[in-house]
């Protein structure tokens, strides 16, 4: 089974797949006079951009963590609280 190379093609068949639905359920057309909408596609990035940000704060927070830790220690160390006496 072979993968598409057009890079654009998973956007196209999404949106048609999309459009689709849209046509099945919705009886009615848009103000503008035709079924088309950009909107899930829209909520997609949106949700992407999300994902991206709450991922570099997770990040941004582990580092923190890690480099308490390790400012800790290297204080510790240089105090002389870790060795023996």
């Amino acid at each position: 089974m072979a993968l598409a190379r057009d890079p654009a093609f998973w956007r196209r068949f999404s949106r048609a797949i999309h459009l689709d639905e849209e046509a099945k359920t919705s009886s009615t057309e848009n103000k503008r006079g035709f079924i088309y909408s950009d909107d899930w596609i829209l909520k997609q990035r949106k949700k992407r951009r999300r994902w991206i940000c709450c991922g570099f704060l997770i990040f941004a927070a582990f580092a923190i963590v890690v480099a308490g830790a390790v400012v800790t220690l290297w204080w510790l160390h240089s105090q002389n609280w870790l060795r023996k006496p």
